[in-house]
């Protein structure tokens, strides 16, 4: 790996963790209470925590992801 690739690729790691980060807000609150119609059966702690769950499997596979040996190393 030459010197010059180092500072590329770590732009486009950190470009790519933003984005990742805006998207998923934006998602966040697009679906925020989309369930939540249903007051008596508890539906917004069931969408809240099922939201909860839905980044925690993404944060997940992003850990594996990140451990992975790049090919070009």
């Amino acid at each position: 790996m030459t010197t010059q690739s180092r500072p590329l690729r770590l732009a486009i790691r950190v470009a790519s963790t933003i984005a990742g980060i805006i998207g998923g807000l934006f998602c966040y609150f697009v679906c925020q209470g989309m369930f939540a119609g249903y007051p008596k059966y508890h539906t917004g702690v069931l969408s809240f925590a099922g939201m909860v769950l839905i980044a925690l499997a993404g944060g997940v596979a992003w850990i594996i992801d990140e451990r992975r040996i790049p090919d070009d190393d």
